[in-house]
């Protein structure tokens, strides 16, 4: 039996509405395109022997972990250099973990899924750059980013275009840009083109592996682009919601 998930072409492992699926994004992305009726879709938790039990959940495990060396660093002094460490480490970082979880909400409630589509999905090397002129003018360190790329790849983006995006954004976004050339002068301009030379090169090669089916590809099938919507129109869309919006107290 082909146990080939038909969104993303890897190895499926959850079988569901007559295939096999390698995750909950791909089963959900199949009913999106097909149409499913919400009575109808596939319950991954209330399947029979289906689902992860909470306590076998990565996340949970790699929590409890933690939880587990900050109180031995805690109560054992030789540890205690471990705890001293990832407090001071989680004050540094809490608020850009936390501005890119918010512009991460911004993101999944305010733009729709064909904008992130149009531009990030396409299986072309013009999604790179597409990708790296994003990740260019996005100001986020290498913590914040992380959220925001998660939900552009949850709306639609390629694995190949939020590697490129991860890679060019918190080493040449335009501020740290602005700060290189105030410090280094011209020689900044080798650091910029560098990052930028090796988000491009990375994001071509995860392009390649896609097409061969050896990484997850969440917009195609098979190693082939799914529809592409080259005739739609942000700028037209944005009009059209515009005028459609009803400005009323409860929106």
């Amino acid at each position: 039996m082909d146990t080939t998930d038909p969104i993303c072409g890897m190895k499926g492992t959850i079988p569901a509405h007559g295939h096999y699926f390698c995750s909950e994004h791909c089963i959900r992305k199949y009913e999106e395109q097909h149409n499913i009726s919400d009575d109808k879709k596939y319950c991954l938790g209330c399947a029979a022997g289906a689902g992860i039990p909470w306590y076998r959940e990565r996340l949970f495990i790699v929590g409890m972990a933690v939880m587990v060396m900050l109180v031995l660093g805690y109560i054992i002094p030789a540890l205690y250099p471990f705890f001293e460490a990832f407090i001071d480490y989680l004050k540094l970082i809490w608020w850009a973990i936390v501005i890119g979880f918010f512009i991460g909400g911004i993101i999944d409630y305010f733009v729709p899924r064909t904008y992130i589509e149009k531009y990030l999905s396409r299986h072309r090397k013009r999604t790179i750059v597409y990708a790296i002129i994003f990740g260019f003018l996005m100001s986020a360190c290498s913590h914040g980013i992380l959220a925001i790329a998660m939900e552009l790849y949850k709306k639609g983006a390629n694995t190949s275009s939020v590697v490129a995006f991860l890679l060019a954004s918190p080493w040449a976004n335009l501020p740290i840009t602005i700060l290189l050339f105030g410090f280094f002068g011209v020689k900044a301009a080798a650091i910029v083109v560098s990052a930028l030379v090796i988000a491009a090169t990375t994001g071509l090669i995860y392009l390649r592996l896609e097409k061969k089916g050896m990484v997850e590809c969440g917009r195609c099938m098979h190693g082939e682009d799914t529809a592409v919507l080259a005739d739609f129109s942000i700028r037209k869309d944005i009009k059209r919601r515009w005028r459609e919006y009803e400005f009323t107290l409860p929106n």
